[in-house]
């Protein structure tokens, strides 16, 4: 019956949460690559100044808390009537979200202008702090929605 109720409120609220849905593939895809590859920094001007702040594991550990928050609390999303912070959860998400994926595109846009790194990655991680920013504000106002009631 949980279960049943839970692929309801994933359908019902997915055409609203897709931007969620859809970051959590990179999300999860960067922190697998970052895992699986502990030396990925050391490939490219581009991860340099990523490289000082950080090494491949503790960005790894961020991004995948990033991906587990948001698809633990859009599993929940809207199922569980009497649980009414998963906006908070899903703000929560982007904020861990537009954190990495700001990092990142201040890392590689260092890069690109100082250190003969790519544009290409400021572009795509910079997209990503967008899609975020998205997600944040529908989840504050998700949130003020459920305050107001």
């Amino acid at each position: 019956m949980a279960l049943l109720r839970m692929a309801r409120g994933i359908a019902d609220h997915f055409p609203i949460r897709v931007t969620e849905w859809a970051m959590i593939v990179p999300a999860f895809g960067m922190g697998v690559a970052l895992w699986l590859q502990d030396d990925m920094f050391t490939t490219s001007p581009s991860f340099a100044k990523l490289a000082q702040w950080g090494d491949e594991s503790m960005w790894c550990v961020l991004v995948l808390l990033c991906a587990v928050a948001r698809l633990g609390a859009l599993t929940i999303n809207g199922s569980f009537q009497a649980f009414p912070y998963t906006p908070h959860l899903r703000a929560a998400a982007s904020l861990i979200g537009i954190t990495f994926w700001g990092q990142y595109s201040i890392g590689f846009l260092a890069a690109a202008l100082y250190g003969g790194g790519a544009w290409s990655g400021v572009i795509a991680y910079s997209t990503f702090v967008i899609l975020e920013l998205v997600n944040l504000s529908r989840s504050t106002g998700d949130i003020r929605r459920v305050r107001g009631k």
